[in-house]
């Protein structure tokens, strides 16, 4: 049980998703991303495991969560995009961006959820 709630510290606590010419919106990552479920509360979650790997300029981590609502499971895969400004530029140089997508337990992608 203290594993799982050490893998909460792995997710942001919040994204923002673009409204297009209208700003930005701050949405919580407590909650279910399954199709029918509308679980918004995060006693109701529970993170399983996670996975990470990198790939190039990138370092992804798949979290698997249960949803006790609806009894189903899903991913959260979180890719953050760690990239240098020029080619020689030093590492306090560089930027990064995270972005969060939701998958079902098969690892379909469910959608984009935002940005962090």
């Amino acid at each position: 049980m203290n594993n799982q709630k050490n893998l909460w510290l792995e997710i942001p606590s919040h994204v923002f998703v673009t409204l297009a010419r209208r700003g930005m919106d701050r949405i919580s990552l407590d909650q279910c991303f399954l199709v029918d479920c509308d679980n918004n509360n995060k006693s109701l979650l529970e993170t399983i495991k996670i996975k990470e790997y990198n790939e190039k300029y990138h370092h992804i981590k798949i979290i698997y969560m249960k949803c006790n609502k609806c009894n189903r499971n899903f991913q959260l895969k979180i890719d953050r995009l760690n990239y240098a400004t020029k080619q020689n530029d030093k590492k306090e140089n560089n930027i990064s961006i995270g972005l969060v997508y939701a998958r079902d337990n098969y690892g379909n992608n469910l959608g984009h959820v935002g940005y962090f």
